[in-house]
């Protein structure tokens, strides 16, 4: 009977030697599937579902590494340390398949004095300043700011300011995603031209959107394609002795067979001159200061600078939007057409953008800032051929001249293509202390989504953001009024100013989009900006 007993007691016993070690493999196996990927553009709007019409609950910045969870569509779940929510797949790349059974985050200053806080806002007070290259443990994470200790503080600092490294204990793939690995080559397009469309394009040493930055190549240039990527990344000679890569993709650039004729004037970058009715009319400057270079080109030598309200009759004209003008006795040179009014004869006084004037009351003594969203690395949203960023800044300008004309202060975030962070903003609007703060933003969704609305964080800023629609329903007539709303902006809600951020309507639409890209348009929606905040001051 001991006998039988025993051997039961032996059998069971290697059953769980056998058994156990199935189970753990199998968890291992579970832990292994983990996908880390890194967003690889200059900002990154996490939302709460997938799609834009989804209100955003974090920005995440480049170089950020979140947790796939699943994807639908074009859009793929993921998680940010305590934050889960939506982002377009095309914005996020794989690093590895992990298998970590513990992570250590360390954030380095990439600054020099930068504030260490009390808490993750500007409002906290400073604990003390940290030098580039101070490095501290990362603790958690809140609202774009790092909670982090060093040898001397543990406190909070702004994300916009470190770069967050990660050591894992264990790992099956690359844990920094330092290695990118190129894609397949194609002759497809070999000995073929890639000229470029936007203001600025990034030329990188793979063809990945993640891999090292080798220089920055201008719009209107072309180049010889050497090699061709499966992912659509072209490899050119951007200096002599010098190759690259640059994504080819047709937001960014146009592929011809011959390389296309332009001006040359000692520089490649300039636009066709062509025959134009524009010509013998007036050019009146409506920027606070304007450059004149040699050729139809923002990479031109610069010859001089011309003032606002100034006119010039206008001598040529070129397809890239440039016009020649006489800017002192005996000189020519050439600006840019976006930056003006052309009318027919030379006006007598300095105009506005429209040739009218903002009604209603007098912003005299009033200061606003103007905040056009995106720009330089970050271009927004793209669609139709168009880029955010160059839509906000245009928009931004016009407002500016019908605000001034209004009698208003008028402080910019940007008047050219660069990219200030969020956190640069709203500092710079804490630094003015403006009556006001508009941010300009055009929106993207659905080709079949249309209209403006304002939108709002702080409760205080309700009542503006309705004055403002009410203004622009009444100078757009014609456009959808899709109303103010609420929703969580880090460039109003971390910022102590009363605000507004407008989307002036949808880039995605083909038929808007082609109204949105108008002076008249701008200039429309300018004034009932205008007129909302007179109203709104003169409640």
């Amino acid at each position: 009977m001991k006998n039988t007993r025993f051997k039961f007691m032996f059998l069971l016993l290697l059953c769980s030697i056998l058994i156990i070690p199935s189970f753990v493999g199998a968890r291992q196996a579970n832990a292994a599937s983990t996908v880390t990927m890194k967003v690889n553009a200059e900002s990154l709007n996490m939302r709460s579902g997938p799609s834009t019409n989804y209100k955003v609950v974090k920005v995440l910045k480049k170089g950020i590494k979140v947790t796939k969870i699943s994807t639908k569509g074009t859009w793929t779940k993921v998680k940010s340390s305590s934050t889960t929510g939506w982002v377009s797949s095309k914005y996020v790349v794989k690093v590895s398949t992990t298998a970590t059974s513990s992570t250590t985050k360390k954030a380095i200053a990439t600054v020099s004095n930068l504030n260490i806080r009390s808490g993750a806002g500007t409002s906290y007070k400073s604990l003390g300043k940290l030098s580039k290259g101070t490095s501290g443990t990362v603790l958690a994470e809140k609202n774009g700011w790092v909670q982090i200790k060093t040898s001397k503080y543990k406190g909070w600092v702004s994300k916009s300011y470190v770069s967050i490294t990660a050591k894992q204990s264990t790992s099956t793939g690359s844990s920094n995603g330092s290695t990118v690995k190129p894609a397949a080559t194609s002759t497809a397009n070999v000995g073929k031209y890639f000229t470029v469309k936007v203001d600025s394009l990034n030329v990188r040493k793979s063809s990945s959107a993640s891999s090292t930055k080798l220089a920055v190549i201008k719009k209107n240039s072309s180049y010889k394609i050497l090699a061709q990527s499966s992912n659509n990344w072209v490899k050119i000679t951007y200096a002599t002795g010098k190759t690259g890569w640059v994504s080819a993709s047709t937001s960014y650039g146009k592929i011809t067979k011959t390389k296309p004729t332009t001006t040359s004037n000692g520089n490649s970058n300039t636009g066709t001159v062509v025959p134009s009715a524009d010509i013998g009319k007036y050019f009146t400057i409506t920027a606070d200061s304007l450059n004149v270079r040699k050729s139809a080109s923002a990479t031109a030598t610069k010859l001089s600078a011309v003032k606002y309200g100034s006119s010039f009759k206008i001598l040529d004209k070129s397809s890239n939007n440039w016009i020649k003008i006489t800017y002192a006795t005996g000189k020519t040179g050439w600006v840019s057409g976006s930056y003006g009014k052309i009318t027919k004869s030379k006006p007598t006084k300095p105009v506005s953008n429209d040739g009218t004037n903002s009604s209603g009351g007098s912003l005299s003594g009033k200061v606003i800032v103007v905040d056009a969203g995106h720009g330089g690395t970050d271009p927004g949203s793209v669609a139709n051929g168009v880029l955010e960023k160059d839509l906000n800044l245009q928009a931004a300008l016009a407002l500016r001249s019908k605000l001034q004309a209004a009698g208003a202060t008028v402080k910019m975030t940007r008047t050219t293509d660069i990219f200030p962070t969020l956190y640069d903003r709203v500092a710079f609007s804490n630094m003015m202390k403006p009556d006001a703060f508009i941010s300009l933003h055009h929106d993207s969704a659905t080709a079949s989504a249309r209209g403006f609305s304002v939108l709002y964080t702080k409760g205080k800023e309700s009542t503006l953001a309705s004055y403002v629609k009410q203004g622009m329903s009444s100078s757009l007539p014609n456009m959808v009024n899709r109303g103010h709303k609420y929703q969580n902006l880090y460039v109003l809600r971390e910022n102590p100013q009363i605000g507004v951020l407008v989307e002036l309507g949808f880039i995605t639409n083909v038929q808007e989009v082609q109204t949105l890209k108008t002076a008249t348009f701008r200039n429309s929606a300018a004034n009932g900006i205008t007129n909302g905040l007179i109203n709104y001051f003169n409640k």
